[in-house]
């Protein structure tokens, strides 16, 4: 099950993807999720055979943002799709029953229109606004990100401008997880700043 903390890569900060990868799954982050808007699916398959195998030694997972047909490719551990990426089942039916897939979620509402045993666990916010996600919709604060945990049966992962600090709030308001983007990727030591990450999460 999808817990604990969860990077999202940055394509646009100064550290390679993969040295991002890699400072996380080092500092123990089990699940990294590949995301770029604006890549080919030809490099984010190399990107991502090469960051499957570098992360799996160490416990981690890739997840795959948004690309199918690269996740499939690439025989990622899952993929993650939002509101516009089309019907969960049919993606489900593509990637097959073993592949985790994970949906986002900007309101309580959408849960309802989630098709049975297609997903495995909800992205939920933005909790915060969020630079590394300029179109993103409003922020739905800590009683947002509560108000959707309560109602799903399935995981929650919040995301949207999260930091260590935040850990106890993301996990009293019902989350199994907590992703972040800046947090790890613009740190000036990455592996250090996931670990406290990891840390804080720890103790909640």
């Amino acid at each position: 099950m999808i817990s604990g903390i969860y990077f999202v890569t940055d394509a646009a900060a100064e550290a390679p993807v993969t040295a991002q990868a890699l400072a996380a799954a080092r500092a123990g982050v089990r699940w990294v999720q590949l995301r770029d808007k604006h890549a080919s699916d030809s490099a984010m398959i190399a990107l991502a055979r090469d960051l499957r195998r570098v992360l799996r030694p160490l416990g981690a997972r890739l997840i795959v943002n948004d690309r199918i047909d690269v996740a499939i490719e690439a025989r990622a551990d899952g993929l993650h799709i939002g509101q516009s990426d089309g019907d969960p089942r049919a993606i489900r039916a593509r990637i097959g029953p073993q592949m985790i897939l994970g949906l986002s979620v900007d309101k309580t509402d959408q849960i309802d229109s989630i098709p049975a045993d297609s997903v495995d666990y909800l992205g939920v916010g933005p909790v915060r606004a969020t630079a590394s996600k300029p179109d993103h919709a409003p922020p739905i604060g800590f009683g947002g990100l509560q108000q959707t945990a309560t109602a799903s049966t399935l995981p929650v992962v919040a995301i949207g401008g999260l930091i260590a600090a935040d850990a106890a709030a993301v996990s009293a308001a019902g989350a199994h997880g907590m992703a972040v983007v800046s947090a790890i990727s613009r740190a000036p030591d990455m592996e250090h700043a996931a670990r406290t990450l990891v840390n804080e999460w720890s103790k909640t």
